[in-house]
């Protein structure tokens, strides 16, 4: 399958915050997506995270000019969902929102009340199914806004600022139904400003103001390239922060230990990794 492929592409948007009808402007943006490819975009407010992420969704975006190859995700545009549900939600309970997801992916019929069920049960909504969006949480929603993109087989989901809404528990669920569609095929694009959820060797894309500013792991992300011995050579700041984004309270942990003596590289950036840095599986 041939890649998602982006080139020159340029939105002439108004600077500062984002939304659907004032998109914040792109600037000569070139980027490749691959088949099953997990791809974390990050960024301050305004620098063009949701401009992209619409445009890699398949949404159209006013003022967007460039060559767009969208290979492997097909002409149809790829599930998005967004950080504000109430905007996305078609159907009037959970349970018609995810049926009329499994209706337009063109899900076998004699399949889609079992297959509802299951997105309901997985997402922890079966106990509100049939209840209308009045009476449920704006977490609630955007669960089911979310079950909706998850329920069906798709070559690519989008993900902006999804969970921002949801408590630690339905976030991590989230993550990991997006994970799962992901080692099925599946190519991911979580858009977020919540660095503690970056594992080692997942690509990073850092955006500030409308250019890419960062392609690449997450480990040189958030750590730079540290000097061998020589604490004089630190950088003053990480690709993280010259983003303008704040270091995670743990990888300012681990380069103070580093200062100190008490860590060498590589440094942990998954939650098992620190565990295990730190002995605490014991």
């Amino acid at each position: 399958m041939s890649r998602f492929e982006i080139s020159r592409l340029s939105v002439s948007g108004a600077s500062g915050e984002e939304n659907e009808s004032s998109p914040a402007r792109l600037k000569d943006i070139d980027l490749n997506l691959s088949p099953g490819e997990w791809v974390t975009v990050v960024g301050v407010n305004g620098s063009g995270k949701t401009t992209l992420a619409r445009i890699l969704a398949g949404l159209t975006v006013e003022g967007a000019t460039g060559f767009i190859n969208r290979g492997f995700a097909g002409s149809r545009p790829a599930p998005y969902v967004m950080q504000q549900p109430d905007a996305q939600l078609f159907g009037e309970t959970p349970r018609e929102e995810i049926i009329f997801a499994l209706e337009w992916l063109q899900y076998p019929a004699e399949s889609i009340t079992d297959k509802a069920d299951s997105v309901l049960e997985m997402t922890g909504l079966m106990p509100v199914a049939d209840f209308p969006w009045e009476r449920l949480s704006g977490g609630q929603r955007q669960l089911a806004a979310i079950a909706a993109a998850t329920a069906g087989e798709v070559p690519l989901l989008v993900f902006d600022e999804a969970t921002s809404m949801l408590d630690d528990e339905s976030r991590l669920r989230v993550h990991g139904m997006a994970s799962e569609l992901q080692k099925r095929g599946t190519a991911v694009v979580w858009v977020t400003q919540r660095l503690d959820e970056l594992e080692r060797s997942s690509r990073i894309v850092a955006l500030t103001d409308g250019k890419i500013v960062f392609d690449g792991r997450s480990e040189h992300f958030l750590y730079g390239d540290l000097p061998s011995g020589n604490l004089a050579d630190l950088p003053k700041e990480t690709p993280c922060e010259e983003c303008g984004l704040r270091l995670p309270y743990l990888a300012s942990l681990a380069i103070e230990m580093y200062r100190n003596g008490q860590l060498q590289p590589p440094f942990p950036v998954s939650m098992a990794e620190w565990r295990k840095a730190l002995d605490l599986d014991d």
